[in-house]
């Protein structure tokens, strides 16, 4: 466990080669694997669509005809594959907002309804296609996402942690999309702007001197007029200059899908990938575009890994309709006659070859591309309807078709004998097979995949919450509060009577671009017997883990518990906040809460509970309280927190107000009264308070809302502690 940063980042970077295809003689589920490459079973996924755009729902095997390489197949396994199921319906009403009481849940691999990699391709997009691709990710997260959706945003000019970018928190998603911006590297426009090369200016200046030495009068350069081979050759090399500097950006850009598609071979069922980018070039080899083998040979590995990962590929030309006329941002002022034509059709021929690498990526993996639409959106929309569901057509593959040296790709053809009909499938795959990988896994690669998982582990019960503080001399930090089931664990039995358990525990906090940032593990011996050990295996006991984390932000907290003896895991996940104080805002920790009944709450105001003379002692439940957040109507709900960037009175200290609330759906059920609070100077200022929760509240779920208000700067701030009325 001493260096599980370090494992961490090297299964990410290794993830290409750990999620590689494996070929396997047992089948397995459809959720588990779509697509089957090997030389048992070739299986495919197929989306038939009615003129209308909706998913047909109702052929069987006889309606379909499938042909490898020009010659018919017969089908051995047919089945439809419904992704309506296990969620709410596509066209349900999503357009209510996230209430304050959602907390993050992280999806078992059986609750997942769609896999769906939101890919900004940051490399090739210009300042405008940014601005519309984030605006447009934004309405899909608030107005399009729905429960059992695993969603990832990833740049591909950023640092990718692909697998454990993907989530069901909007939360992750929003802040990840608020942090797309543009490159500087990427296009500055989205047409290639039209002006003058150096090398025109030479000429005309040449061709204007001579013409006023020699006394003529200046001659009429026709539009139609022929431009000679020299300017030509010379146009050329200006442009492939400039199509050679974007090409390494698109080569880039295609090894980060890449990685993407080879990672989400590990998720559930048919995925889909949705690119938005200003376009792919192929190339043409007879246009002077050296690039493009290497840029066809990169789309070609692309679509392979994504037909063997089960993803289909929606590619956004996110420019949208563009008119290919003269534009503000267009220099025309002194381009040599006749050049103006040429160079408006050599723009256009430029923007439709940007679009076929998107259509390529596309076509071959089964899905659309969306072209020359400003409605990003409703192409999303569309992308959605077709992966409501599909058909998986399996047929047994000929010796030959793995025969090495008989043939680089083996293509498919589909033919619905239904009229009217559109179908949609994966165009082949190569003709190789994927290394077998070890199956062993130590005890570190365990706990260090799980953390990188996007699915929860239950096979221990784990709860957490990370409540953010802040300490003036190290820093910001995350105290976790860890529920642990006991009776999940494997105790064993000392001489002397004790029940011992080991366990390696682990936390990671993941930045918005899914790597890990900061880090903690440990492992512990919990020793117990008798009434102790009998009251833990009934409650659980809670387990405190601290985690400095550097720098503000919004960081996925995930905590992984392993129990040694088992190897059996628990996985818990959490977004959690850290504000920059830097800023000199007014500032709450995190809140931590009890709840105590309300005979007891009369004897705290009473002074009969503490540790002084004639004082009862009474065993706190703060701990398991603040991880289980689980309380019951007619109680009192004491609250604690701190403080900071508070401004103390000149010789007073400190004075705020505060208010407490509970809200279900956003609205206040409870409303607290205003407090006004004094507190001494300190380095920190601590406050606590009480608020009682009434017999009327309903079970359902809740949250404390505190506001705090600093009387001596006018600033305010509030938290929120997110429970459940039992």
């Amino acid at each position: 466990m001493k260096n599980l940063l370090v494992l961490l980042c090297t299964v990410l970077l290794g993830a290409s080669s750990l999620f590689a295809q494996q070929p396997t003689p047992t089948p397995r589920p459809v959720d588990e694997q779509v697509v089957r490459i090997n030389t048992d079973l070739i299986q495919i996924d197929i989306t038939v669509l009615d003129k209308d755009g909706k998913v047909v729902t109702n052929l069987r095997p006889e309606d379909f005809e499938l042909y490898e390489n020009g010659k018919a197949q017969k089908i051995a396994n047919f089945s439809f594959v419904s992704k309506l199921t296990g969620g709410a319906a596509l066209n349900a009403d999503t357009t209510s907002s996230v209430s304050a009481t959602t907390g993050t849940v992280q999806l078992k691999r059986g609750d997942v309804r769609r896999t769906i990699a939101l890919v900004v391709d940051d490399l090739n997009l210009s300042f405008a296609s940014v601005y519309y691709t984030r605006k447009a990710l934004l309405h899909f997260v608030d107005e399009q996402m729905q429960p059992g959706d695993l969603v990832s945003v990833i740049r591909t000019g950023g640092a990718v942690g692909a697998l454990q970018q993907f989530t069901s928190d909007k939360t992750v998603l929003r802040a990840a999309i608020n942090k797309i911006r543009w490159s500087p590297f990427s296009n500055i426009d989205a047409l290639i702007s039209i002006g003058q090369t150096d090398s025109e200016i030479t000429d005309k200046f040449s061709r204007e001197s001579d013409q006023l030495l020699l006394g003529k009068q200046q001659t009429v350069f026709h539009p139609h007029d022929n431009i000679d081979q020299i300017q030509k050759q010379t146009l050329n090399a200006s442009r492939n200059a400039s199509m050679s500097a974007r090409a390494i950006y698109t080569q880039s850009s295609l090894g980060t899908l890449r990685y993407i598609v080879q990672g989400m071979k590990e998720l559930p069922g048919r995925k889909a990938m949705m690119l938005f980018s200003d376009g792919i070039d192929i190339g043409d080899q007879t246009n002077n575009k050296s690039s493009a083998p290497a840029i066809y040979d990169f789309l070609q590995n692309v679509t392979d890994a994504a037909n063997r990962s089960s993803v289909t590929i929606y590619a956004f030309d996110a420019r949208g309709m563009q008119a290919m006329t003269i534009a503000a941002s267009d220099s025309t002022y002194e381009i040599v006659d006749g050049h103006r034509g040429q160079k408006l059709k050599q723009r256009e021929r430029d923007f439709r070859e940007e679009q076929d690498g998107l259509a390529y990526l596309s076509n071959q993996t089964g899905g659309k591309a969306l072209l020359n639409s400003n409605d990003l959106n409703g192409g999303i929309d569309r992308a959605l309807d077709e992966q409501a569901g599909y058909y998986l057509l399996g047929y047994v593959p000929d010796a030959e078709t793995f025969e090495p040296g008989k043939r680089k790709f083996n293509k498919f053809e589909i033919k619905v004998k239904q009229p009217n009909l559109k179908v949609s499938y994966r165009s082949g795959f190569f003709n190789s097979e994927s290394p077998q990988q070890s199956k062993e896994v130590d005890a570190d690669k365990a706990i260090a995949k799980s953390l990188m998982s996007p699915f929860a582990e239950n096979a221990i019960t784990l709860g957490v919450n990370a409540l953010y503080a802040n300490d003036p001399t190290s820093g910001p930090y995350v105290r976790s509060f860890l529920h642990i089931d006991a009776r999940d664990l494997s105790f064993s039995d000392t001489a002397d009577g004790w029940k011992t358990s080991s366990f390696d525990v682990a936390a990671v906090a993941f930045g918005n671009n899914g790597v890990p940032i900061d880090h903690v593990h440990t492992t512990y011996t919990i020793k117990s017997r008798g009434l102790t050990y009998e009251a833990m295996l009934r409650n659980g006991f809670v387990y405190v883990l601290m985690l400095p984390i550097k720098n503000p932000g919004v960081y996925q907290y995930r905590v992984a518990l392993r129990d040694a003896a088992s190897g059996k895991i628990g996985t818990a996940t959490q977004v959690v906040g850290i504000p920059d104080l830097s800023k000199q805002r007014l500032t709450m920790s995190s809140l931590a809460v009890e709840n105590v009944s309300i005979p007891t709450w009369q004897l705290i105001t009473q002074g009969k509970i503490g540790n002084g003379t004639g004082q009862s002692q009474l065993k706190s439940t703060l701990l398991y309280d603040t991880v289980l957040r689980q309380f019951v109507a007619n109680s009192v709900l004491r609250y604690g927190f701190e403080i900071y960037n508070a401004k103390p009175a000149s010789g007073t200290g400190y004075h705020f107000e505060t208010q407490a609330n509970v809200l279900q759906n956003d609205k206040a059920v409870i409303q607290g009264n205003v407090n006004k609070i004094d507190l001494q100077p300190a380095p920190v200022p601590r406050v606590s308070g009480a608020l009682a929760l009434s017999n009327q509240l309903k079970p359902g779920e809740y949250a404390l809302e505190i506001n705090v208000k600093d009387l001596e700067t006018k600033q305010t701030t509030k938290q929120l502690f997110s429970f459940q009325i039992d």
